[in-house]
């Protein structure tokens, strides 16, 4: 177990850390759009149901 081996275990370590951060972020992001985006589209046809009605 040499120094190298250690050194390239952390590195791959963080580099795993970040994409998993990244991806957790990303998560978040596309739940927040989908809310947005399904409670726009909701909106838009109850809007236009009263408008007919």
């Amino acid at each position: 177990m040499d120094l190298e081996f250690v050194r390239k275990t952390m590195k791959q370590m963080f580099i795993d850390l970040l994409s998993m951060g990244k991806g957790f972020v990303y998560g978040f992001v596309m739940v927040g759009l989908f809310i947005i985006i399904g409670g726009a589209l909701l909106y838009g046809v109850l809007f236009i149901r009263n408008l007919m009605l």
